[in-house]
């Protein structure tokens, strides 16, 4: 993936490099990007009174939110998979290398850098409480990640449908009914090259109805996915009535299938059931290749949820160049916590999606 992000021409990301004695020690993905703000409420839960105050106030008239960061780690992404270090470089030490580097330089072309800087991604596990990891940075959670485990005894979709409560394989019956309508095609690269910014632009009505927003997607990373991956990036088009109306996209790695993007048209929700037909998609896709768990992402808790992903939380830490900025946000930070989502538990109790998941206490 940062393969792909690297060769995208629109992108400023850059793989920073430590060596010792001529040896590499240590790799970070680091991009610059824009995160946008439009339902910060609708994230973020706080006791204190003042907190909807300082929303409202940052978010302005237009229920804004902009500002510039530069992310260690995957934009487009999540996970720990933004920086890796020879096993001799300490936690401490590795973390102290990354702060030294992370606000330098001050200008690249000519343009300033962000003043913030968000390492993404650590897991926290047994109903750990977010802590500071690291002197001088504030830690911040999200949305968990939504992990899907795949049973390596399952030899098809009857098999996942076997370790589901009567009622959840109910619901999934239902989604490929409505679903039925759809052609689903998996894009070449031929494909992409010509049509990618079609994709782009049902990825779009998507993104457009979020409420945080932490860089985009372009049809160059699309394409340059495939040159790379082959036939490990999958390319999925959906067509109902000969036009296309939705896609979704993952990576197949070793041992992980990554959800990767999906684009649709909104209006279908409902009568098709297209998002949670991609969310079977990527299950089955899973289930093939014979990975051992789908990463489904950050959004649709309870869609995800309710086709057997659990959640897994994450904390990010954040650190500003201006000193002052950085007080005001650490005190501000200690008043928040994720909105809790409504989460389905479809799995039969001795389902081994229960007995993997790392946070099944959060389920």
């Amino acid at each position: 993936m940062v393969q792909a992000l690297l060769a995208a021409p629109d992108r400023y990301i850059a793989a920073l490099q430590w060596f010792e004695a001529d040896r590499l020690v240590g790799l970070a993905c680091v991009e610059d990007t824009c995160a946008e703000s439009i339902n910060l409420d609708g994230h973020l839960q706080s006791e204190r009174p003042w907190f909807g105050w300082v929303s409202r106030r940052l978010h302005g008239k237009d229920g804004r939110f902009q500002f510039g960061v530069r992310v260690v780690g995957t934009v487009l992404g999540s996970g720990e998979h933004g920086q890796c270090w020879s096993k001799e470089i300490a936690e401490t030490r590795a973390h102290a290398l990354l702060s030294q580097a992370v606000f330098q330089p001050l200008k690249v072309n000519g343009q300033q850098v962000p003043r913030v800087v968000m390492v993404k991604d650590h897991p926290l596990l047994d109903q750990a409480p977010r802590r500071v990891l690291h002197p001088g940075w504030i830690p911040l959670e999200f949305d968990p990640e939504m992990i899907f485990h795949v049973n390596p005894d399952w030899k098809d979709f009857d098999d996942y449908m076997a370790d589901l409560k009567t009622k959840s394989r109910t619901k999934i019956k239902r989604i490929l009914t409505l679903s039925e309508g759809f052609v689903l095609r998996e894009w070449t690269l031929d494909d992409l090259q010509e049509r990618a910014e079609e994709l782009i632009a049902l990825y779009r009505r998507v993104y457009e109805r979020s409420g945080f927003r932490l860089g985009s997607l372009h049809a160059a990373e699309l394409v340059t996915s495939k040159e790379r991956w082959g036939e490990d990036f999958v390319v999925t088009g959906y067509e109902l009535d000969g036009e296309l109306r939705g896609f979704q996209c993952a990576y197949v790695g070793r041992e992980e299938t990554e959800a990767f993007f999906v684009g649709f048209d909104p209006e279908l929700l409902k009568s098709h059931a297209i998002y949670q037909r991609m969310l079977v998609e990527f299950i089955c896709l899973g289930v093939r290749r014979k990975s051992t768990r789908v990463n489904m992402g950050r959004t649709a808790l309870e869609i995800k949820s309710s086709v057997g992903a659990l959640p897994r939380r994450l904390q990010c830490e954040v650190r500003f160049r201006n000193p002052l900025f950085h007080a005001v946000v650490s005190r501000y930070a200690r008043g928040y916590t994720p909105v809790a989502a409504k989460l389905r538990q479809p799995w039969k109790a001795d389902a081994k999606a229960l007995s993997a998941h790392s946070e099944v206490h959060s389920f």
